[in-house]
Formats: structure tokens, C-alpha cells, sequence
């Protein structure tokens, strides 16, 4: 499939979100408008609804001769009002309602309202086709627009919508609610924590694992531990979780909304940012195994630390070999001839530049130096992509380019190259098996610092929504 098509299929599916979030809102309208004006009420067990009398005309009560326990409730005006319970031995005492603007009468027990039904069901459907939609988007995503964080978001949010549409359907009974939905939409962060729960913990334990050997063979410092940190923060994370849903917790009806509110914000912090690291870690490893065409003119090799001679150490020889490797595979395909731009600045504390000692490399490789354009002014990833795209430009009008980086480090690099406009694909080397894990952590905290913005827009997004729905609900 062309990558224009796929582009095309994105924009499709974002326009189709958009007609089908139209389409639930003007459903959730007229279903509203429709049954405004009435409510069935189901009893508890043991009461009759012709039993119940309001205490006024704002509403009429009738019962359902096919089931005595369905009240129908009717709305006449506007207001308050109890439903009295006049049996000589009531199981419940009253039902309380209220009928809001429109004729909408509001059950202040169970929360449910006109229609509730009907909407209920146009809930789950709307969340099962975003959840549908957003899948389909990530799955072309990463083969046309893997380097972008929408990609990487589209994951993310896709997990978590199927989390809330899970606990909606096995929320599903007979005596359905709204409560129901108001619990799904509550706990959706706290199921999705138990889902990835073995996931998880095999991930936890994996990259304690790999950190220990690391720190073994490399020696401790702090880049050397962020697995182990990463590890605390999720068993921690779990630990508390567990304390949080058992500990007991008395006292106001206020307090209890607030600790609700305080437990469900938690939670759901807790469930988006395992979902971004999930997500992170399918566009990573789709990146380091995505093949680019073999049809690019220029190859940028990403710089790291070198020897104290000037020589480079493994992990750069690899990304080295990596790009040869590459055009040597390219010119058999017949993609023709490509250029080396080993891009690199000098550290204080090395000898020569990054790019001098990568080109020194290539040339005892049989690289022609006509082929090596040396980029040795840059001091991290965003400038290693724009000096050297500059030089490109230089050297070429329509340039295709791919850049050669270690596996764990070709998403976040692509993504930079995206925003300093290279729209390069990328190679990654292979690393030794305890360094990948503890340096794709590195990379994701990179990304989450880099869209600090966008993250802490969706935790106030769920402050708003989460403190609206505890604090005015029914419990």
C-alpha cells in the first residue's frame, strides 16, 4: 500500500471520528428530547409501584401491569418531589426524583434520567467505534507516520477507550444504571491497571534484570539506573493502588466525593502514562526493524561519545556499520551510490569531533572521502538533524535521507527529524541486550518531557471530568 494512500486513509479515519462524534451527539439529543417527559424506575425486590404515591402534582405515577416492580414515572411541571411508598410494610420508603428543564425527570438515587437507556447504549457504540477508528488509524500510522507523536498518542488512547468499553460490558445487568456508566467512566483507570498487571510486572522484572547487568558491566551512574527507577515507579505504583482500593475510608458525604474524586484522578494518571509507555515501546521496536526504501542519496550517522584516541567506542562503531551496511545493500538492489554525513560536534573532554573520528572510520572501511560530508558543529540530536540537513542542501536539491542510530534511540531521532523538517526514515544497530532496556527508558522520558504541554493538558482534562463526575453524581 502507497504511503499517499495511507496518508489519504489517516485523514479519512480522522474525518470519519469527527462525523461519528457529530452523529453521538445529535443521537444523545434526540434521544434525550424523545423521552424527555418519562422514567421507568425499577424497584427493589419485595415493592410493588402501585404502592407509591407522589407527594405532589408535579409528576404522575402509573405502574407497568406486566412487571409490578417497573414504576413509570410521568412529568407534569417542574421541581422536587417524593414518591411515597404507602404500603403498610414498605421494603423502600420513597423514591426521590426530580424534573429538570425540558421534562427530563432526573432518578437523584441512581442518576438515571429520561432516555437513559437508549443513551447508554449509544455510548458504548460511540466508544467502541473511536476505540475501532483510533486502532486502525495507529496500525497505518506506523507504516506511513510512525516518527510523530500522534502515532504514538493514537496507541496510547486506543488502550485506554477499550479499557472503559471492557468495564462498561461487564458492567452490564439486568438493573442497568447509570451508575453503571458513571463507574465504568470511574474506574476505567483502575481496570486497565489490573489488565496490564502481568504485562507489567514481567516488564518491571525484565528491566530490573537488564539494569543489574548493566550496571555490572558499565559501572553505576545515574543514566546507568533509570530501569531500576522505572522499575520502583511501576511496583510502587501497583502497591499503592492496592492500598488505595482497599483502605476504608469514613466520614462526610463531601469527604468521600473528594477521596473519590482524589482516587480515581490517581488511577487514571496512573493507567494513561503505562499506556504511553506500552505505546512507546510497539513504535519503538516497529522502528528499529523498519526498512527503509533503497532509493536514498544521503545517510546521517548520529554521534555519540568516542575513545580517549579518537577512535569510536562499540556502540558508535555500530551505528557506523549500520549505515554502510545499508548502502552496500542499497547499490545491490540497484538504488545507486549514497553519501555519509557522520554528524557529530567535539566534547570537552574528546580529542577530536564525534564526525571526524565516525569519518576516519569510514575511510578504513574503503569509503571514498568524496562520499563523506562531515558535520562536526552539533551538540545533540535536534542540531545533529538540522546542520546536517543544511549540509544536504548544500550538496543535493532533492535529497532522500535516512539516518543510522542505535535501535533504542531511532524513535525519538525520528521524530526530531520530523520536527526539523528531514522527513527521514531511520536504521537502528543492534546494542547489547542489557543496554536496549534501560536506554529506550531514557528515550521515553525524553518524549514525555518533550510534550509536557499535551500531557498536562490531559491530567487537568481528567481533574475536570473526574471532579465533575464525583462531586455531583449520585453515589
Amino acid at each position: 500500500m502507497s504511503i499517499t494512500r495511507n496518508r489519504r486513509l489517516i485523514r479519512y479515519l480522522g474525518y470519519t471520528s469527527l462525523i461519528v462524534t457529530l452523529i453521538f451527539i445529535i443521537a444523545m439529543s434526540v434521544c434525550t428530547v424523545i423521552s424527555a417527559g418519562q422514567l421507568e424506575i425499577m424497584l427493589p425486590e419485595g415493592n410493588r409501584a402501585e404502592d407509591f404515591r407522589p407527594e405532589n402534582d408535579i409528576v404522575q405515577v402509573s405502574h407497568d401491569p406486566g412487571n409490578e416492580r417497573r414504576m413509570i414515572v410521568n412529568a407534569n411541571g417542574r421541581g422536587r418531589v417524593f414518591i411515597n411508598n404507602e404500603s403498610p410494610e414498605p421494603m423502600s420508603s420513597f423514591v426521590y426524583v426530580k424534573v429538570l428543564p425540558g421534562g427530563i425527570v432526573y432518578d437523584m438515587s441512581t442518576g438515571n434520567f429520561s432516555g437513559y437507556r437508549q443513551l447508554t447504549v449509544i455510548v458504548q457504540i460511540y466508544v467502541f467505534m473511536i476505540t475501532l477508528l483510533l486502532t486502525l488509524s495507529f496500525i497505518l500510522r506506523c507504516r506511513t507516520e510512525l516518527f510523530t507523536y500522534s502515532t504514538l498518542f493514537c496507541g496510547g488512547a486506543a488502550l485506554f477507550l477499550a479499557s472503559i468499553m471492557i468495564t462498561m460490558l461487564t458492567a452490564h445487568t439486568a438493573d442497568f444504571t447509570m451508575l453503571s456508566v458513571y463507574s465504568a467512566l470511574k474506574n476505567a483507570g483502575y481496570s486497565l491497571t489490573i489488565y496490564s498487571l502481568p504485562l507489567m510486572a514481567v516488564f518491571a522484572v525484565s528491566l530490573t534484570v537488564s539494569n543489574i547487568a548493566l550496571i555490572k558491566c558499565e559501572g553505576k551512574s545515574f543514566v546507568n539506573v533509570l530501569g531500576l527507577i522505572m522499575s520502583v515507579l511501576i511496583i510502587g505504583g501497583y502497591v499503592f493502588s492496592f492500598f488505595l482500593d482497599r483502605l476504608f475510608f469514613s466520614g462526610s458525604e463531601r469527604q468521600m466525593r473528594i477521596y473519590n474524586t482524589l482516587s480515581c484522578i490517581y488511577y487514571t494518571a496512573f493507567a494513561y502514562f503505562e499506556m504511553m509507555l506500552v505505546s512507546a515501546s510497539l513504535c519503538g521496536m516497529i522502528a528499529a526493524r523498519k526498512k527503509p526504501a533503497p532509493d536514498k542519496t544521503h545517510v546521517i550517522i548520529l554521534g555519540c561519545a568516542i575513545a580517549q584516541d579518537g577512535t569510536p567506542l562499540p556502540l558508535l562503531r555500530g551505528r557506523i556499520d549500520r549505515a554502510i551496511a545499508f548502502a552496500k545493500e542499497q547499490q545491490d538492489k540497484g538504488g545507486g551510490e549514497i553519501k555519509f554525513v557522520p554528524s557529530g560536534g567535539k566534547g570537552s573532554d574528546e580529542v577530536i569531533s564525534e564526525a571526524e573520528s565516525m569519518k576516519n572510520y569510514l575511510l578504513t572501511q574503503g569509503i571514498d572521502e568524496s562520499r563523506v560530508i562531515l558535520e562536526n558543529k552539533s551538540a545533540n540530536t535536534q542540531e545533529n538533524m538540522r546542520f546536517s540537513l543544511e549540509k544536504i542542501k548544500a550538496d543535493c536539491a532533492e535529497p532522500r535521507i535516512v539516518f543510522s542510530t542505535s535501535g533504542y534511540h531511532v524513535l525519538r531521532s525520528g521524530m526530531i527529524s520530523e520536527a526539523q523538517g528531514l522527513n527521514a526514515e531511520g536504521i537502528g544497530c543492534r546494542t547489547k541486550w542489557y543496554f536496549w532496556p534501560n536506554a529506550f527508558i531514557r528515550e521515553f522520558i525524553g518524549l514525555l518531557a518533550s510534550k509536557w504541554r499535551r500531557h498536562m493538558f490531559w491530567m487537568i482534562f481528567f481533574i475536570v471530568v473526574f471532579s465533575i463526575i464525583n462531586m455531583i453524581a449520585p453515589m
